[in-house]
């Protein structure tokens, strides 16, 4: 760990609390009096989370104008401190992917927990390690930031500050198990409080080993905990042969990186779930399975399970990547299930969900053909591309369409005068008619509007084209297309 620019960096030999305001932005009396004057209830609120592993987490938030203040102290220390490349958490760049991946194809990999990480880093080694170089605070600077970044004499989890912080203090357990690692030709990173260890051949006994079924850690690496003042968890130690499952902060590491089943299985379930019934679906993962005691934290429609399902999805696709058919599969049944999906979900559903029917029409027929035949497709639940309802600000007007076109089972192409003479339109009819063409495979249903004969006459490949005409009719051409889908198969 060392500052960004050493020589001229703000956080530098910071000695006077003017100084620190400044750069915080805040006055030095509301400073003052929200650090000493303001009462514990008044700057943290506070509630327990269930451990993975069982136990809970008491997660501390600060209110207001603590919490401001801690944001800009986070902001300030993530942006002028530059880590180690071991250090992966809490890191812009960084993520539990880098992490992992780290530790890809070995023969060895050893996890070590460290003990209550946020909870064992007190007000004193706060004060004392901004006192130190490289920041050589003063002690009245220092005395003040400590007050900032701790509650109760630890630093709180919930806080903006506490994962910049908890990384500096941890700075020195990096450099000493680096040299050990480099020593012993390893490999080593930390997300946190997880560590990891991998070697692509035997582990040295004074790192660790495994006796009688039990990973036993070497006085070595036991020692530069000690002096580094941090706490290993037993329970959390284990040394992970290739032939067993390897994991890496909750990712699989053995070949590739990938999610445990047991991940897949759980967000399988929760969507299922949600289809069936949102709201209890929502109660009983929020309640019975994460353990929040009160069910005000129930949404209305079951808003907030279908947010983190789509949280999961997206980590799903940053680990697997986006064109994995597990990852895929699901993002589409959610797809099929929400009105309202988020982007990423309606570009899946653009690129590998296959349309029942794509309207391919000009403007000036949209409102009087398109829309009510759109509205009677939908009746039958349908899945129907039409362009204002399927293409949005900022997205990619042209290869949405191409996609749309390509992946729908029908193409209803609404021919009148308005579109005979439009370029955009044709191109949509001449892509569908040369892909017909290429496949031998008829998807093209022409609707006219008006002269039939002149109409089909623009484009001599649709001569020989069936089609329906239009007749205010959209209800009878809609059951037309659904009994040629049922047709189809």
């Amino acid at each position: 760990m060392k500052l960004v620019k050493s020589d001229k960096n703000p956080l530098l030999k910071l000695s006077t609390l003017d100084d620190l305001c400044s750069l915080l932005s805040v006055k030095k009396g509301q400073l003052l009096f929200i650090c000493y004057k303001r009462s514990d209830k008044a700057k943290y609120s506070s509630f327990d989370m269930k451990k993975k592993s069982g136990g809970v987490r008491k997660i501390e938030v600060p209110i207001k104008g603590l919490g401001l203040i801690q944001k800009r102290l986070s902001v300030l220390l993530s942006e002028l401190i530059t880590f180690k490349p071991c250090v992966k958490g809490f890191v812009k760049g960084e993520s539990i992917c880098s992490n992992a991946s780290l530790h890809k194809k070995s023969k060895l990999v050893l996890n070590i927990d460290v003990q209550d990480f946020f909870g064992s880093i007190n007000f004193g080694r706060v004060r004392a390690t901004f006192m130190a170089k490289p920041f050589e605070m003063s002690n009245e600077v220092a005395t003040v930031v400590a007050q900032i970044c701790t509650f109760e004499n630890h630093l709180p989890q919930g806080a903006p500050t506490s994962p910049v912080v908890a990384n500096i203090i941890a700075s020195m357990l990096d450099n000493r198990v680096l040299r050990l690692a480099q020593k012993y030709r390893l490999k080593y990173s930390r997300y946190a409080d997880d560590i990891t260890l991998s070697s692509p051949r035997k582990f040295p006994p004074e790192v660790a080993a495994t006796v009688e079924g039990r990973t036993v850690l070497g006085e070595e690496l036991k020692t530069i905990f000690e002096k580094a003042r941090f706490v290993i968890n037993p329970n959390k130690t284990r040394l992970q042969a290739a032939n067993s499952r390897q994991e890496v902060t909750g990712l699989i590491v053995n070949k590739k990186l990938n999610i445990p089943k047991e991940y897949k299985h759980k967000l399988r379930a929760a969507i299922k779930h949600w289809i069936s019934d949102p709201v209890e679906a929502e109660r009983k993962f929020y309640v019975d399975i994460k353990g929040e005691l009160s069910e005000e934290f129930v949404s209305q429609g079951g808003e907030r399970l279908k947010n983190n399902i789509y949280g999961r999805l997206s980590f799903m696709s940053m680990v697997k990547g986006i064109d994995d058919p597990t990852y895929i599969k699901l993002a589409l049944k959610m797809a099929e299930n929400d009105n309202q999906p988020p982007k990423f979900i309606k570009t899946i559903k653009s690129e590998h969900n296959m349309y029942d029917v794509f309207l391919c029409h000009a403007a000036e027929d949209k409102e009087t053909i398109v829309r009510p035949l759109y509205d009677e497709l939908k009746k039958l639940n349908l899945n129907v591309f039409l362009d204002s309802e399927e293409i949005h600000w900022g997205d990619s007007l042209i290869d949405i369409i191409n996609r749309a076109l390509h992946k729908s089972k029908y193409v209803i192409a609404v021919m009148s005068e308005n579109s005979v003479e439009k370029k955009w339109p044709q191109k949509e009819i001449n892509a569908v008619l040369s892909n017909e063409i290429k496949h031998d495979k008829s998807k093209l249903l022409p609707l006219i509007h008006g002269n039939a004969e002149e109409i089909l006459g623009t484009n001599f490949l649709m001569s020989d084209k069936l089609y329906k005409e239009w007749e205010n009719n959209p209800e009878e051409i809609a059951q037309a297309v659904l009994k040629l889908l049922q047709k189809a198969g």
